[in-house]
């Protein structure tokens, strides 16, 4: 399949239109929280996304779901803990979803992706800032493109408010959640 290269915007080639979905072996959902002083990160090693060029790039969308049982942070202790009701209730939420609702695109391979992230069945408005990584048939005659984004938002807004006082002052836990995504996805023909 041959990838036309009349497609250009600010100066970027952009993928051909169409729905692209997440190749879940090329694809992370990692998060970043403040553990007292230090960064804790986890991941979660099952998410399904919907990526849809629009002939205009600015009608594009993303849809994505997270199975939030699938956590992962190198701490069965801490694993249980984030899934318990004091954080995700996966018990009572098993997914998190996002989907977006408006798409910019800023200068060069750098865009803006507005969108309702839905976490124990509240929704709020979150921005992600990404970076198109590129396009290319791949090596199965797929059209496959790539991209990064990130967002960092107070986890109290979706009724993540546990938390210990400090003996010699502060929080044991920060009050903001930075999730990092790299997603490479595969046009559906």
């Amino acid at each position: 399949m041959a990838i036309s290269t009349e497609r250009v915007v600010n100066g970027i080639e952009v993928p051909p239109a169409g729905t692209y979905t997440f190749d879940p072996a090329h694809t992370t959902v990692e998060f970043i929280g403040t553990h007292m002083f230090t960064k804790t990160r986890g991941r979660f090693t099952d998410a399904e996304g919907a990526i849809v060029i629009g002939e205009d790039p600015a009608d594009s969308t993303v849809e994505v779901t997270i199975d939030a049982t699938s956590l992962q942070s190198n701490s069965d202790q801490r694993d249980e803990h984030l899934k318990s009701p004091d954080f995700l209730d996966v018990g009572t939420h098993p997914e998190i979803r996002f989907r977006s609702t408006a798409f910019r695109p800023g200068a060069g391979r750098d865009f803006e992706l507005e969108g309702e992230l839905t976490i124990k069945d509240i929704t709020k408005p979150v921005t992600l800032r990404g970076e198109f990584g590129g396009f290319a048939v791949d090596p199965f005659g797929r059209t496959s493109v790539g991209f990064t984004a990130s967002t960092r938002f107070p986890r109290a807004e979706w009724d993540m408010t546990w938390n210990m006082a400090l003996e010699a002052g502060g929080l044991l836990v920060g009050k903001d959640v930075t999730v990092e995504i790299e997603v490479e996805a595969h046009r559906q023909d």
